[in-house]
């Protein structure tokens, strides 16, 4: 497969941005590590690394490639664990509330 010069500047760019991305994520888990979002932060993070790596061999290998379909399911997975994470630790923090609050309005 032939490449455009926008291609070929893409690929450094992508490797550069999703790990700039993936190290600021990981920072972030650190220091919110024991909030109660600690978890979803660290699974965002792995999805940043996922997508970084799937969008270079994207511009790298083509559409096609049995990888990148691996690849793509895996990121789904991903997000869909982090939106699960999300919904319970939503639930957990609305049960343990203390009574005294104001009610959320969802």
């Amino acid at each position: 497969m032939t490449h455009s010069v926008v291609h070929l500047l893409g690929v450094p760019f992508a490797i550069v941005a999703g790990t700039g991305a993936g190290v600021f994520a990981l920072l972030s888990w650190g220091i919110f590590r024991n909030s109660p979002f600690g978890t979803a932060i660290a699974l965002l993070s792995l999805g940043m690394v996922a997508l970084t790596i799937y969008h270079t061999m994207l511009l790298v290998a083509g559409p096609e490639s049995l990888a990148l379909h691996v690849l793509r399911s895996a990121v789904n997975t991903v997000i869909a664990i982090f939106l699960g994470l999300l919904i319970l630790r939503h639930r957990q923090l609305r049960r343990t509330r203390s009574g005294g609050e104001a009610s959320w309005t969802d």
